[in-house]
């Protein structure tokens, strides 16, 4: 869904002066922490040509509580860093002084204890409210690899090195994302499901299909990646009509080709499977 009259380079451009801000702030941690969202699957796909232009208003990074530190703690770091707790109350969400957020996200996996209803990850010494668990963040933990992020404001010389999701482990994490909202409407957003189309059509199947299948072999990541598949052929692969390829094509209302979208987001998610159903 757009926002008329909003530059959305405007919007990325803040998003990635944030983003470089909180990996400044997670440098002590920074083997531990990877970055995922939309933010990670521009990194990924910025050579793709599609009518919708890359925006994003936030930034989602992963901590991997296995390696990451007890010390400092991720709230000192981030309150140093000038970064506050949303007003919003919800776990792992943060803000900088201007309200650009960063969202701070544990594989539920790795969450520790806890319910359906708790939404903070319980990764002690630190805070309760300082991550939040989410379903479908394991595959990131194996498919991720360095990048060198660069701030897009040209005032701003910043590199930085830093772990980014790649792109099985992002096409896991959206299906996730979008199934878990399907009872909530109101939730959903367009621009996810075009981040599932921006994926399949910049990287090749089979590059696809080698990683997906790594994925299904580690424990850690063979639950969420198996669901994800199943998201992806009830979601994209069962034809144009369905939810997420009406979405990824509705997201180009006014802009691109919204049933040419549709079409095609549903092919490839079925190339995909095909070839991840195919022996070798």
């Amino acid at each position: 869904m757009n926002n008329p009259g909003v530059d959305p380079f405007d919007l990325l451009i803040r998003a990635r002066t944030v983003l470089l801000d909180a990996l400044d702030a997670l440098a002590e941690h920074r083997h531990a922490v990877i970055v995922i969202g939309a933010q990670a699957v521009y990194l990924r796909t910025g050579g793709i040509s599609v009518a919708l232009a890359e925006s994003t208003k936030d930034s989602d990074i992963v901590l991997d509580p296995r390696s990451f530190g007890t010390d400092p703690t991720i709230e000192a770091v981030m309150r140093k860093a000038e970064f506050f707790p949303s007003c919003t109350g919800q776990p792992g969400s943060w803000v900088n002084a201007a309200g650009i957020p960063v969202d701070l996200m544990v594989p539920e996996q790795l969450a520790g204890p806890g319910t359906k209803h708790t939404r903070g990850a319980r990764i002690p010494p630190h805070d309760n409210k300082a991550t939040r668990r989410a379903r479908g963040l394991e595959a990131t933990l194996i498919d991720h690899s360095e990048i060198i992020v660069t701030a897009l404001d040209p005032d701003d010389q910043r590199r930085i090195t830093a772990l980014v999701a790649g792109p099985a482990a992002l096409l896991v994490a959206k299906c996730h994302k979008i199934a878990e909202r399907v009872d909530s409407p109101h939730r959903l957003n367009d621009k996810d499901a075009h981040d599932v189309y921006r994926i399949l059509a910049a990287i090749d199947t089979d590059t696809l299909r080698t990683t997906f299948t790594a994925l299904l072999a580690e424990d850690i990541s063979h639950q969420a990646t198996d669901d994800a598949l199943s998201y992806l052929e009830e979601l994209f692969a069962s034809g144009p009509t369905a939810l997420g390829a009406t979405m990824a094509g509705r997201a180009e209302e006014g802009v691109g080709e919204p049933a040419q979208v549709s079409a095609a987001v549903s092919i490839l998610a079925a190339d995909l499977l095909e070839t991840l159903h195919t022996p070798t």
